[in-house]
């Protein structure tokens, strides 16, 4: 298969930014239990910031919107997003609080967090989040739910062009901000709390809900057996992952994919070759520590994804 040519797409997100503090373990303790680590590691993270260089390094020109707290960690996150090439000048420092934090155990391939969200509550209560920020009919608005419900839905009523929400964490979402959303990704669990449907009763039902109440196009992320997406026209299609020779880490996997499916809807490609892809990200994610340290850049995509079968 031949790439299609496409242009630089603009993307903005709006989201959170955080430090990882990273445990990596044999296994989980069992509460009250203490067990010796493997390694300890402060890394960059929050769903915000991990899309928004997920999307950088695909191609796109990446606006990020947060907030961070006046310490040497919110130098940090923003100098890390710097320097994969997203533009900070959205991301307000916010005095007397401190930068979002993640306390991560990874272990048996698979992790857990806890998330002290710190400046990522931290915004005014009215106003559009996207002011002063470029914006067009061509170009997409990322969200997740890391942040204040109030700011996503303002963001969702001021995007002039396409909105892409990943609910994440889960929650339940009002019909009006699904009816704004162009494509709405969750995982397995996710999407049966957003569609208020019991997870036995599958993601084609849960598909089918999520666009009765308003949604463009759902995308349904499931970690190595890839992605299931509705399309526009209410066509479902499987797009399968991209095998990891070895998982090392799973954190910010999920970011990869909704940051690179951003920036190839922003480039042009319609929603299936997008999730393509957005599943070659997410693959080559687990293959390192970390979530935006683990990110490909667009060439070791491009190489990924022309490589694997259409």
């Amino acid at each position: 298969m031949t790439e299609r040519p496409a242009a630089a797409g603009r993307v903005t997100v709006v989201g959170s930014i955080n430090i990882d503090h990273v445990v990596v373990a044999a296994k989980f303790p069992s509460p009250g239990e203490t067990i010796l680590g493997q390694q300890a590691l402060v890394t960059l993270g929050g769903k915000g910031a991990n899309q928004a260089v997920a999307a950088a390094l695909a191609g796109a020109r990446v606006t990020m919107i947060g907030r961070v707290g006046a310490d040497a960690e919110g130098e940090r996150a923003r100098a890390g997003m710097a320097r994969h090439g997203v533009d900070t000048s959205g991301v307000a420092v916010v005095d007397g609080v401190d930068t979002g934090t993640a306390w991560i155990t990874v272990a048996e391939q698979d992790n857990t967090i806890i998330v002290v969200s710190g400046a990522n509550h931290r915004w005014p209560d009215s106003g559009n989040p996207l002011a002063g920020t470029p914006g067009s009919e061509d170009d997409v608005v990322l969200a997740q739910l890391e942040i204040p419900f109030g700011v996503v839905t303002r963001a969702a009523e001021a995007c002039r062009g396409r909105f892409l929400l990943n609910a994440a964490p889960a929650a339940e979402l009002p019909d009006e901000l699904i009816a704004r959303c162009a494509v709405l990704i969750v995982n397995e669990h996710e999407q049966a709390v957003v569609a208020g449907l019991p997870e036995e009763d599958g993601i084609e039902a849960a598909h089918r809900r999520l666009r009765e109440r308003g949604a463009g196009a759902v995308v349904t992320t499931l970690g190595p057996a890839g992605a299931v997406i509705t399309d526009f026209d209410g066509s479902t299609a499987r797009v399968p992952a991209i095998p990891a020779p070895e998982v090392v880490d799973t954190t910010g996997a999920g970011d990869a994919f909704a940051g690179v499916l951003a920036a190839r809807l922003a480039a042009g490609d319609p929603l299936r070759e997008a999730a393509r892809w957005a599943s070659a990200a997410g693959s080559l994610a687990v293959r390192a520590p970390g979530a935006q340290e683990s990110y490909p850049d667009r060439e070791t995509l491009r190489r990924t994804v022309l490589g694997s079968p259409c």
